[in-house]
């Protein structure tokens, strides 16, 4: 599943059923966060989105209201 906003952010949530552990991969780049990626992979995808939301706070408050 891919999400790309106005802002120049895309984020990805990729599953990968051939893994027995860490089946999920969220990823989010962009201009709002400078050319950094944030990147997250396990089991449990709600902390994992949870985790990215966090991450992408911090460097462009505003950014997910």
């Amino acid at each position: 599943m891919e999400f790309q906003s106005g802002d120049h952010l895309v984020a990805i949530v990729e599953m990968d059923g051939e893994r027995e552990r860490g089946r999920w991969t969220v990823r989010a780049f962009g201009e709002p966060l400078g050319g950094e990626l944030v990147e997250w992979d396990g089991d449990d995808l709600d902390a994992g989105l949870s985790r990215v939301m966090a991450e992408l706070r911090e460097p462009a408050p505003g950014l997910l209201d």
